[in-house]
């Protein structure tokens, strides 16, 4: 039997339970994706096209051409596949998800000349939910040791680090949702502008579950006699900030528009709460356990980010591009004066110096196209976007791919109903204290999402 054991590993002090990573901080906004079934049909080429309730995301300016009073509701339901390569070994694990994405509605006002729309509503723009799992044997240390008093009252330090089968499984479900309010303008016959504020809030839960055993049975030495070693780690994280974007829409007599958005930096509080357990198993049956929770709170300011396009109607067919920058090295950590005296917190400013150092800024491309068969009251959509890795040393692989269609249809005089599919695949490199040598994730995405619009 063992006395005394204190699970104190490097693995667990290295593997930080608080989101103070880089990583954390440009995760905030990695998966933003928006929302509307007709502008992600199209590829998210909307910048230059937004007509509709969904320009109060897309560009607020486009707000200023809905002519009728409309109300729009979304949902989706996501499948998440992951096939993950560890140690020659492939893991394929999948997960479904669905949400409630969007409701809102657009009122325009009669005006003598131009014209003058308000919107409002709430709108999923960032999806957290994603799922890992992988095993195998590993030879590869990581640096897995305890302490361990024997009856004698001598303490050794006795490690539990390589040879042995280790298996993980990560999920996190959430997102991030605007409260919004925006409106549009006409400046002049042809421009339009317009402004959303935003009151973005979220949740994220992140679960990871690692086990690493003795297989092969040569940690038999007692008294680090190891059978296995089990953790479970929880962080729930909360969101909340206050943003603001603006749009111009310049529109043409031939069926050309062209538009820009620019949305500010905003800065978020982020408030987490975790929970760590560790149980260390030996072959006599002996369990010691340790279990550890906290709560941890700090502010991420993100950068400037612009759309532009342009759209272009002919007769029954329309074509759309744009384009999104974003300088992901422009992501901070902020830390006011008096927590300088922490040092978890001075933490933060070497953080801020590996954003710079390892992401980059990154020019997101897309294009969509619409045909109206009028005959048969139905649009059909497809799109394409390229989304890079904001990693600096990402290789083409990592960066996302998304290919899309639709079907609109006009239930009757006032309702349309419209579905969209989503297809995205890309690989990620990910590795962690725990399992050092890392696997190589291929992801597959599909998403199907279901909207209804209804103008009066």
């Amino acid at each position: 039997m063992k006395f005394s054991i204190s699970i104190v590993t490097a693995a667990i002090l290295s593997t930080s339970l608080h989101g103070q990573s880089a990583y954390d901080a440009i995760h905030l906004m990695d998966g933003e994706m928006g929302f509307g079934t007709r502008a992600l049909a199209m590829g998210g080429a909307y910048a230059g096209l937004a007509d509709d309730y969904t320009a109060i995301y897309w560009n607020p300016a486009g707000l200023g051409l809905v002519k009728e009073r409309e109300i729009f509701t979304e949902f989706s339901h996501l499948n998440f596949t992951n096939e993950a390569l560890f140690k020659e070994r492939s893991t394929v694990d999948d997960q479904g998800y669905t949400r409630f994405r969007s409701a809102g509605a657009a009122f325009p006002f009669a005006t003598s000349r131009g014209s003058l729309v308000l919107a409002l509503g709430y709108n999923r723009i960032v999806n957290f939910d994603e799922n890992l799992a992988f095993s195998g044997f590993s030879s590869e240390t990581n640096d897995i040791g305890f302490d361990i008093t024997d009856e004698n009252d001598i303490t050794g330090y006795y490690l539990f680090d390589r040879d042995v089968f280790r298996s993980e499984q990560m999920s996190t479900e959430g997102g991030l949702r605007q409260w919004t309010l925006g409106g549009a303008v006409a400046l002049s016959p042809n421009f339009l502008m317009g402004i959303t504020a935003a009151y973005t809030t979220g949740k994220e839960q992140y679960q990871l579950w690692f086990t690493q055993e003795d297989s092969d049975h040569l940690y038999e030495e007692f008294p680090g006699d190891f059978d296995s070693y089990e953790v479970s780690q929880v962080l729930r994280s909360d969101y909340a900030s206050l943003s603001l974007k603006l749009g111009g829409l310049m529109h043409f007599g031939w069926g050309l528009r062209i538009g820009a958005a620019m949305t500010l930096p905003s800065t978020f509080s982020v408030d987490e709460v975790h929970s760590n357990s560790d149980e260390l198993t030996f072959d006599d049956g002996y369990v010691d356990a340790a279990e550890e929770s906290g709560r941890w709170d700090y502010r991420v300011k993100t950068p400037f980010r612009f759309d532009g396009g342009l759209s272009y109607r002919l007769v029954f067919l329309t074509f759309a591009a744009s384009v999104r920058y974003r300088d992901w090295s422009q992501t901070r950590f902020l830390v006011s004066r008096r927590r300088l005296e922490d040092a978890d917190y001075r933490e933060f400013l070497e953080e801020n110096e590996l954003i710079r150092q390892t992401y980059r800024p990154t020019l997101e491309y897309r294009l969509g196209g619409e045909i109206a068969l009028q005959k048969l009251h139905t649009k059909l959509r497809g799109g394409y976007s390229l989304i890079p890795s904001p990693v600096s040393d990402a290789t083409g692989d990592e960066d996302r791919q998304f290919f899309s269609g639709g079907l609109s249809f006009a239930l009757d005089r006032y309702v349309n109903l419209d579905l969209t599919l989503l297809h995205g695949s890309w690989e990620r490199q990910s590795r962690d204290s725990f399992t050092p040598a890392g696997t190589v994730e291929e992801i597959t995405f599909q998403k199907l999402l279901v909207g209804i619009s209804f103008q009066f």
